[in-house]
């Protein structure tokens, strides 16, 4: 099997497919790991630094670029934080994603309830 349609930005059609399926009833835990499957290595550590250290703030994020695949797909979203724009946060459904693949967390940012 060749790598065709796997990148730096994961497999993007794979990723839209399981997210769509996601938004039914039965489908919303079974994609869950598909679409995880479908990240890029990016991907995968920016949703993990907004699950465990968001709302993240635009200077501090690992790749924006991997970012914007993420708002892209619905596993994250822009948000303010403490009155201020230029944050981003994890969606529910990157919590569901995350916990599909089973991935090691990042560390809590200080003073963030545990």
């Amino acid at each position: 099997m060749s790598g065709a349609g796997i990148s730096n930005r994961g497999d993007a059609d794979q990723l839209r497919v399981a997210m769509e399926r996601m938004d039914t009833d039965e489908g919303y835990f079974s994609y869950a790991p598909i679409a995880w499957d479908a990240l890029s290595s990016a991907q995968r550590e920016v949703m993990n630094q907004l699950l465990h250290q968001g709302p993240v703030a635009d200077g501090n994020i690992i790749s924006k670029s991997a970012r914007g695949d993420l708002i892209e797909a619905g596993l994250a979203v822009r948000c303010c934080y403490l009155g201020e724009q230029g944050f981003t946060a994890a969606s529910y459904k990157a919590f569901t994603v995350f916990k599909a693949g089973r991935a090691e967390r990042f560390p809590i940012k200080p003073g963030a309830p545990a």
